[in-house]
């Protein structure tokens, strides 16, 4: 059921209802569990199924763990999970094959459906178990709180990627109306609507023209939808989390944070502690610091690199577009690692080293952008040839380039796209979604752009067109 459909608007209006109608906390958690199994459901018995398993086997491995720690319950529970989910990523394959048999019917063939958030749930009954295995988490645990922490509808779709003590000790609590939340909820919601159908969606429609004939367009304008996409997939992903951010707080949870500006990053470093925050710390503690990343020496350092972003390129997907893209990452990570060790230290003035920092920032977010074709080309010889195409500067045409994004309708969506992406750099918009202004003027700006956003996406935004493109991997 996507966030950006009317279906899931109507479900969480009727759900909301029903939630702040039970008086009872414990009532309100098992309300949760089943809206959330019907969220699931809406998808097809494939992804309820999968959920299902794997949260018996979370429960069940996690049991055994807190009577009596050994590694090989731990270990079976996580190559199950990790079995399933690798399994899942084969289904549609599977499905092709079968659908050319001529005599099975239409419910077999739906049977096969690929199991959305499989990825992101798989992730939280790890952590789950080795936690509880670490004496991280040492609480009660249930059934039922093991089941919602993985199915949990407002964050277990694309996430964030939480842990059992962010997110099991809130169920135990009542919540009770908080106006506070609910406001603050609403215009992260709104937000994100807005992130996704105004402006992901959008860009979508500036740059399908140019990579669906990318032979016939210029160095410039593959440059450029290059540049946009790189947007996309930031406001299209960062717009879900808001979204999911926003569920949760009108619930009276707290989701975490997933985004923090990560295109104003200056290193590899510091964008993967802004980008996907809660994937980012997951393979950090789980996969990097378990490899030996802290320990002294180029070698612990260069393998546990190494191999937590190829892991976290084949997590994305089992093709070799996503492992290149995690090959590609750790070779600049450990290329800058390298070189941040042995640069200089220049004294400046603050104007030049601000206007250092501004070219740097430019340069990062170019080379990040030409990283993401991957998400976006899955054949790597036309990958090849549109890379080949933007670097071949004297095909450049800065004419097409202008008559395509800066006239007719295009020039309105570039406009909206730039000025949101620069306001969502400063600390206006984080201002914005998590405050509720009690002078007359801050309730008027706060006004201002709940009207705004509500008229774009209610007038512009087109709901359930295109979906999330976190939703593929």
């Amino acid at each position: 059921m996507p966030f950006n459909s009317l279906i899931f608007i109507v479900f969480f209006l009727v759900f909301v209802s029903i939630y702040y109608s039970v008086p009872s906390g414990s009532k309100k958690i098992y309300l949760c569990l089943i809206g959330s199994y019907i969220f699931y459901s809406y998808a097809g018995i494939t992804s309820l199924f999968f959920l299902i398993t794997i949260s018996l086997i979370t429960y069940t491995g996690a049991l055994i763990l807190k009577n009596k720690k050994e590694k090989i319950t731990l270990y079976l529970s996580i190559v199950s999970i990790v079995l399933i989910l690798l399994s899942s990523k084969y289904l549609e394959p599977i499905k092709y094959f079968i659908d050319k048999e001529e005599n099975l019917s239409n419910l077999k063939v739906n049977l096969f459906a690929v199991p959305i958030g499989i990825s992101f749930y798989a992730l939280q009954a790890i952590s789950l178990l080795v936690d509880i295995y670490n004496a991280k988490y040492k609480s009660e645990l249930s059934l039922k709180n093991t089941a919602l922490f993985l199915c949990f509808f407002p964050q277990s779709l694309a996430g964030p990627i939480h842990r059992a003590h962010e997110l099991i000790p809130q169920f135990s609590h009542y919540k009770p109306i908080d106006v506070y939340k609910i406001i603050t909820g609403f215009k992260n919601l709104l937000f994100g609507f807005f992130c996704k159908l105004i402006i992901a969606d959008k860009i979508a429609i500036v740059i399908s023209p140019i990579f669906s004939k990318w032979s016939e367009a210029d160095g410039l304008s593959l440059f450029i939808a290059t540049l946009l996409y790189s947007l996309q997939i930031y406001f299209d992903f960062w717009g879900y989390s808001l979204i999911a951010i926003g569920l949760g707080r009108i619930l009276g949870f707290n989701i975490k944070t997933n985004f923090n500006h990560p295109y104003m990053a200056l290193t590899f470093r510091d964008f993967w502690h802004r980008w996907h925050i809660s994937l980012s710390q997951w393979m950090r503690d789980y996969i990097y610091i378990p490899l030996g990343g802290r320990k002294k020496g180029y070698t612990y350092f260069g393998v546990a690199i190494f191999t937590t972003f190829v892991i976290s390129g084949l997590w994305h997907g089992l093709t070799y577009n996503f492992l290149l893209w995690g090959v590609i990452h750790a070779l600049l990570y450990l290329l800058e690692a390298v070189l941040l060790k042995r640069k200089t230290v220049l004294h400046v003035g603050s104007n030049v080293a601000a206007v250092i920092r501004i070219i740097r920032r430019v340069i990062f977010f170019i080379v990040i952008s030409i990283t993401w074709l991957v998400f976006r080309i899955e054949e790597l010889p036309v990958l090849q040839d549109i890379i080949k195409n933007i670097l071949h500067f004297e095909g450049w045409s800065l004419e097409v380039a202008y008559s395509y994004f800066l006239t007719d309708v295009n020039v309105i969506y570039i406009t909206i796209i730039l000025t949101t992406f620069l306001l969502s750099s400063t600390s206006f918009i984080k201002r914005k979604l998590n405050s509720v202004p009690i002078t007359n003027y801050g309730r008027f700006s706060d006004s201002l752009f709940i009207c705004t956003c509500l008229f774009c996406v209610i007038i512009l935004g087109d709901i359930g067109t295109q979906e999330f493109l976190y939703f593929r991997f």
